[in-house]
């Protein structure tokens, strides 16, 4: 091993592990480290962050790794070994750069020698090791996290747009801001667009929880987030901005006082999920098939274009050269269309109206509802028993675990149960009705009359989720338009 004159000294933390304050820990491990140096006469750098040890993504230590593969310590220094990483593959792979360049680890313990079989094999048993306890941290944090989601309490960080945590319940309760929640509610509903909402807030100058101009996605995650309803969702991610299959998300209904009732909060969302409100890119037109037409050979959109000519054509396919065609003809075939699919819906009304399953539907919620509040209280009663010392951990787990998954089966199989409501199929089916006999009445197609291309478009997207468009080549090929409508 080299003589160490010159190190890297890396000091993380991911959160407060002595309950000292985060930013006090970090300072003391500092000083530790900087005394340990100087007595040993070392020149040191700092390389110090706030971050997680779950991966590598870690803005000071990719920076210290990059100096190291240049050979430009002889060795780093840590409080632990751990605080390079508790993730056993990303372990290695740090162990291995400071290896191939012979650069130390040393704790104010121990200092590791990669030319020590010894050293490596203790090195490699530690990683293991920290490995585990990070998992069992992780896992009890998560426990002690969603056990807090399900009694309503709020432990999701900064509450969004129009609440704050109430220190003595824990709980979410409305401020003053609520009401700009409520104006962008109200204002999806009404017709605008998320571009119109965000505009007119800035205009007034209505800033967001960060005190920052709005924009779309700021609109798009407020409108989105059901903590607005009262509902708090959590287990979504397996790690960062890697989510869960919605299957296995868990939903606290009731949690809070919501902002909007449940109505107004899934019509909002039906609307801004219908279609993409966002502003046009400069120079991008929104025509009526915007995002619409597909391409049958390969799926790709296929969009309108304006020839030199004056006229519009529907864009050959980019990917497989589906072929062109004038663009009035395929609007006033697709408008053909939906007007021959109105008795279809009708029918189909009648068809649901006429089956006799509404009560027995209502029957089957007021069963499963019944059922998840027994399941609820009991599980509510399980923390008192554990507290009173009538049960021990393990009992508190088992049953705890037990509880926890019935009240997740029943909520799966409530909404199973929703969704096969004849009467919100009856209101859904009314009301694509109402949009196509709308749009019908004020489609002027081309000639600049009526709805607005962007609101045919948008009409068009609540009606249809897609328009399979094929022309192959060939002398007796002839164009096909088939509309796939929503359900």
């Amino acid at each position: 091993m080299r003589e160490i004159k010159n190190v890297a000294m890396y000091l993380r933390l991911s959160r407060d592990e002595e309950n000292q304050g985060i930013d006090t820990v970090l300072a003391n491990h500092r000083m530790t480290l900087i005394n340990f140096c100087n007595q040993n006469k070392w020149k040191y750098t700092v390389y110090q962050e706030i971050a997680s040890s779950y991966d590598m993504v870690r803005e000071k230590l990719n920076e210290m790794l990059e100096k190291v593969k240049q050979d430009e310590y002889d060795a780093v220094v840590v409080m632990d070994v751990d605080r390079l990483s508790r993730n056993d593959y990303d372990a290695s792979v740090i162990f291995k750069m400071l290896s191939d360049s012979s650069t130390a680890i040393v704790t104010p313990d121990k200092t590791y020698n990669w030319d020590n079989d010894g050293d490596n094999l203790l090195l490699k048993i530690q990683s293991i090791v920290a490995a585990q306890e990070y998992k069992q941290i992780k896992k009890r944090m998560q426990r002690g996290k969603q056990f807090a989601t399900e009694q309503g309490y709020w432990v999701h960080g900064t509450p969004p747009l129009g609440y704050d945590k109430d220190s003595e319940t824990r709980k979410l309760v409305p401020n003053d801001e609520a009401k700009h929640a409520q104006f962008i509610f109200n204002s999806i509903i009404e017709g605008k667009t998320v571009s119109d909402v965000y505009h007119e807030l800035n205009r007034m100058g209505v800033k967001t929880r960060t005190n920052s101009k709005f924009a779309f996605n700021s609109i798009m995650r407020i409108v989105t987030n059901e903590v607005y309803k009262g509902t708090i969702v959590s287990n979504r991610y397996i790690a960062k901005d890697k989510q869960k299959p919605k299957s296995e998300w868990i939903y606290t209904h009731n949690a809070h006082e919501p902002i909007v009732d449940e109505q107004r909060w899934s019509k909002a969302n039906k609307i801004v999920n219908t279609y993409s409100f966002s502003a046009p890119r400069s120079k991008n037109k929104i025509y009526p098939t915007t995002k619409l037409i597909v391409c049958g050979n390969c799926g790709k959109y296929q969009g309108a274009q304006l020839a030199h000519t004056g006229k519009l054509y529907l864009k050959i396919c980019s990917r497989c050269k589906n072929r062109s065609f004038l663009y009035e003809p395929i609007l006033k075939q697709i408008k053909a269309e939906i007007k021959n699919y109105v008795p279809t819906i009708i029918d189909e009304i009648k068809r649901v109206e006429q089956s006799n399953n509404v009560s027995e539907v209502e029957y089957k919620k007021q069963q499963i509802e019944q059922r998840i509040q027994k399941a609820t209280t009991a599980l509510n009663k399980l923390l008192p028993l554990y507290e009173e010392d009538f049960i021990d951990l393990k009992q508190f787990k088992e049953r705890k675990d037990l509880r926890e998954q019935e009240i997740k089966e029943l909520q799966l199989e409530l909404q199973q149960v929703i969704q096969e409501d004849p009467k919100d199929k009856i209101a859904d089916l009314k009301e694509m009705k109402a949009r196509i006999e709308y749009l019908l009445n004020n489609w002027k197609c081309l000639d600049g009359e009526g709805l607005t291309d962007e609101q045919v478009n948008r009409s068009l997207h609540f009606i249809i989720e897609r328009i399979i468009w094929t022309y192959l080549k060939g002398k007796d090929a002839s164009p096909n338009l088939n509309i796939v409508y929503r359900t």
